[in-house]
């Protein structure tokens, strides 16, 4: 018999918070059982009172106790397979390293944004072998190319992104597309053909003079008024948007007056416009931290900024993604402010899906990359797609066991379930190898968060 390792405790008074981190189970426990709990590996079940038997029983039932290794292992089994779950296989395709933007918290250097680069014919036909390749290898029937770059979308880049949307056609993918929306105009006829398997987002990160201090042109301009009409023209012409928002400290108090503005306007609630907001990360190290916020700190931010932000998300047409809710997500449903938007707890071992393998990424330099965020740097490939596919099999396979259970620092955490075991792209940047994670110091994440909403947790 004993203790469940992956729980957290947040003391309150003479009772204890207790967070089943591997089931999400969540109890206010007397501390009296706490100490059982704590005492477990001491205690003999021969020895034991009636009242320490029952308190046990009572632990067991909420899996904080075990009887034997076989039942945590079991759990431990089922969360490898939630980890799977994503049914299609990610292709991003960057047709240019070139942009026409210096944003400046891209975390990819501006010094390939500076050079121009452009996929050639047999590049591309090189990369339709690499995704046969992949394809088979992961056993999915769904597949989806996403443009990225760079700027996917610049005027000399329109011969490559339309074979790779008739590709797309071919297999049956659908097709993602990322784009800063400057040049979309001159892609709108082009795009409209595939509508129907088209996901667009274009970024907009607050009213006009917040987005032109942080979507700015090579130049130094502003680009707020010419992608609103662009946005609005690729609405006429049928295709759908998503608007993402960047969120960060410094910008944070505006994105309420962005919404206000989209709904003054009219924008928001045309059929095929959405927004999206979407935290800004630091997972190539770039040193923008001091800057960076809480998915959690966002939300809750908008919540009392955005007063029907409920409605819109019940319409619809604002979507709150999953990130918004790393790490505490668990505990979230603790919060009066967020109970009703709580996402079933599953357990989450892997950070994202370039360690599922299930995303793969190609540059216009040859190489392929587990991971969108490290293209450009070749130091990080996992090998290459032209003039010859060769793919560093040891490397293919660090990314796809990298998780909170195969990595040694992680496994005995008792936070590995809801972490992940951080992003391999930053344990990259950070150690040069993935043999050890970069720390997400996610229970920290959840004490904080915790405290913050203490007074409530008196009450419950």
């Amino acid at each position: 018999m004993h203790s469940n390792r992956y729980r957290l405790e947040y003391p309150l008074g003479e009772e204890t918070l207790v967070i089943n981190t591997l089931n999400g189970a969540i109890d206010v426990i007397p501390n009296e059982l706490i100490q059982y709990l704590h005492k477990l590996p001491e205690l003999k079940p021969e020895d034991m009172t009636r009242e320490q038997s029952d308190a046990i029983s009572y632990l067991h039932s909420r899996n904080y106790v075990y009887h034997s290794d076989a039942e945590e292992e079991r759990l431990l089994e089922r969360a490898t397979v939630f980890a799977r779950k994503s049914q299609v296989m990610q292709y991003v395709i960057c047709p240019t390293y070139t942009c026409n933007f210096r944003c400046p918290y891209c975390f990819e250097n501006h010094e390939i944004h500076n050079k121009l680069s452009l996929l050639t014919d047999e590049q591309l036909n090189a990369i339709w072998r690499a995704v046969d390749y992949f394809h088979r290898d992961s056993g999915l029937k769904q597949g989806m190319f996403n443009l990225f770059g760079g700027e996917p979308l610049l005027p000399f880049t329109r011969s490559i992104v339309e074979q790779i949307c008739e590709k797309a056609v071919e297999l049956d993918f659908k097709i993602g597309c990322n784009t800063n929306g400057y040049h979309l105009p001159a892609f709108l006829d082009l795009l409209s053909r595939y509508r129907d398997r088209m996901k667009l987002t274009v970024t907009v990160d607050g009213p006009e003079d917040i987005h032109d201090q942080r979507r700015i042109l090579s130049s130094g301009s502003g680009t707020f008024q010419r992608i609103e009409q662009n946005i609005s023209a690729a609405l006429d012409c049928g295709l759908p948007v998503l608007v993402r928002i960047n969120i960060d400290r410094t910008n944070i108090e505006s994105v309420s007056l962005l919404v206000e503005h989209y709904m003054e306007t009219g924008m928001l609630g045309r059929p095929g416009f959405k927004l999206h907001f979407a935290p800004v990360t630091d997972h190539t190290c770039q040193s923008t931290g001091n800057t960076i916020m809480q998915g959690i700190e966002i939300l809750r931010h908008l919540r009392t900024s955005i007063p029907n932000l409920d409605e819109l998300e019940r319409q619809e047409q604002v979507l709150v993604g999953s990130d918004m809710y790393r790490y505490i997500y668990a505990v979230s449903k603790l919060d009066p402010d967020l109970q009703q938007k709580t996402i079933p707890f599953l357990p989450n071992i892997v950070f994202c899906e370039s360690v599922q393998g299930r995303k793969i990424t190609f540059g216009p330099d040859n190489h392929v990359y587990a991971c969108a965020d490290l293209i450009g740097r070749p130091e990080f490939k996992i090998g290459d797609y032209y003039p010859d596919f060769e793919l560093k099999e040891w490397k293919w396979e660090k990314w796809k066991a990298f998780n909170s259970l195969t990595i040694p620092q992680c496994r005995g955490c008792s936070s590995a379930p809801i972490c992940g075991g951080g992003c391999a792209a930053e344990a990259l940047v950070v150690h040069g190898h993935l043999d050890q994670p970069h720390c997400t110091h996610a229970g920290d994440k959840v004490m904080s968060y915790l405290d913050s909403i203490r007074d409530e947790l008196i009450k419950i």
